[in-house]
């Protein structure tokens, strides 16, 4: 009696070998391919509207820094009306939101500059809120 192999019971030699062409092991090229980035078809911001943007926004934050360190003596030293301090936290966070938001939006072209504009009229506001008190 003739006997007949089967890959399933231990024998591997006559069960068909399998070559894969990627150089990941254990199929793991199916793994890695869904950690790959898509292409990205469309480029960056220029780097002059980046550090346009950049340099608008530092100047945001020092001024901001400057009526922020203003608003806490006035706080500290003085007895200022109770909307103050809520005002001048809001308006700052308001600040910040919309700076960050023009980051976030530089692929646009007039959308930052627009939150940018939005953010120093937050800032002149606050300014003109802290020397109210």
């Amino acid at each position: 009696m003739q006997e007949t192999k089967n890959p399933e019971a231990g024998d591997l030699s006559s069960a068909p070998s399998v070559t894969s062409s990627t150089p990941d092991p254990a199929g793991l090229s199916s793994v890695t391919g869904a950690f790959r980035r898509p292409v990205l078809r469309q480029r960056g911001p220029q780097l002059r509207t980046l550090a346009g943007l950049a340099g608008w926004a530092a100047t945001l934050g020092v001024v901001g820094l400057v009526v922020g360190i203003r608003g806490l003596l006035v706080i500290l030293v003085s007895k200022p009306p109770h909307w103050y301090e809520p005002t001048l936290i809001i308006m700052g966070l308001v600040g910040i939101a919309l700076t960050a938001a023009a980051f976030l939006t530089v692929q646009y072209r007039h959308v930052p500059w627009v939150l940018l504009g939005a953010s120093s009229g937050v800032l002149l506001a606050s300014i003109i809120v802290s020397n109210v008190a």
